[in-house]
């Protein structure tokens, strides 16, 4: 090659490195606002899913406070089965 195909050429690869280089200043390009508006829509979701699985907790252990609690109420005065038999068997002569 001669001086003035190298000048070409080296002319033709500066004209052409802007279009390898990622763009540097915003907005970055289609590419990049597709790519944030999808992490901000799954932020988003996911931020919904959070708050309903908390939501779902609370509600599951408000049930199960409540479940305990009225059985506990319901069953306070009475006794064992076991010890219900041993009060029962109390007359019976052991030989």
């Amino acid at each position: 090659m001669n001086m003035n195909e190298d000048e070409k050429w080296h002319s033709l690869l500066a004209r052409s490195v802007p279009a390898f280089v990622g763009e540097t200043e915003p907005p970055y390009g289609f590419t990049t606002a597709i790519l944030a508006r999808l992490a901000e829509r799954e932020s988003k979701q996911m931020e919904k899913i959070g708050l309903r699985a908390f939501f779902a907790a609370l509600a599951v252990l408000a049930i199960t406070t409540a479940v305990t609690l009225d059985l506990h109420f319901q069953s306070r005065g009475e006794l064992e089965p076991g010890v219900r038999s041993l009060i029962q068997m109390e007359n019976v002569p052991v030989s």
